[in-house]
């Protein structure tokens, strides 16, 4: 249960972040997050680690946790690397992916349209997780793996919360299509740069919106 209201804290306040109801440099403090979700001091704790460990929060010495200021020149270059990791996994997945391998990601792509037909936004991100979790085993490469899943979980909150702020999901199902078919031909090239544009759309988005909320607070300091 505690694992589970700390992620609830976490989401909550990285929604909080992003849309500047808590600013950079402000400090937050434990006991009025705790009363705030309804919760203890442990899961609270759990999900300031949590935000310090996606760059969310810092902890400074006597002032506790407080708000960081994104920079945006760093968030660039992890958007980059984190294309270029998943198109590599998208290459190699199709130059390695087993069968059975193959015919999950078949699968998996109609839940999604299933999903989109009934409107889950929520089983939709859970799948498309799925998705470039299922790519990225089938590249067959451990450490690649390894620095993947690291950068995605690092940019996870900022692509979980440019989801919720809008439907991709037509769109993002389009060019999983585009990436299937070239990983199903076993198309290297094809299958790098269909899911290399792909991420690359969505980390757009971002990076676009981080930019407007940063000239917003120039414009008002």
């Amino acid at each position: 249960m505690t694992s589970t209201i700390a992620e609830q804290i976490y989401r909550g306040l990285i929604d909080q972040i992003m849309k500047g109801q808590l600013k950079p440099g402000q400090r937050v403090e434990e006991q009025a997050v705790a009363s705030q979700f309804g919760a203890s001091r442990t899961p609270v704790r759990d999900a300031l680690r949590q935000l310090a460990g996606s760059g969310f929060i810092e902890f400074r010495p006597h002032r506790g946790a407080m708000v960081t200021n994104v920079d945006l020149r760093q968030m660039g270059e992890m958007f980059e690397a984190l294309e270029e990791l998943e198109a590599l996994c998208a290459k190699l997945a199709a130059q390695r992916m087993s069968a059975i391998e193959r015919r999950q990601l078949q699968t998996l792509v109609q839940r999604q349209k299933d999903a989109i037909t009934a409107k889950d936004d929520t089983l939709y991100w859970q799948l498309n997780d799925e998705f470039h979790l299922l790519i990225c085993r089938g590249a067959d490469n451990r450490s690649i793996l390894q620095l993947t899943d690291n950068m995605r979980s690092r940019l996870m909150p900022f692509r979980v919360f440019m989801f919720s702020r809008g439907h991709r999901m037509q769109a993002a199902y389009g060019e999983h299509q585009d990436v299937i078919h070239a990983i199903l031909a076993s198309d290297g090239e094809k299958a790098y740069l269909s899911m290399r544009q792909h991420v690359a759309n969505s980390n757009v988005r971002v990076m676009n919106f981080l930019q407007q909320r940063a000239a917003e607070r120039d414009s008002k300091s």
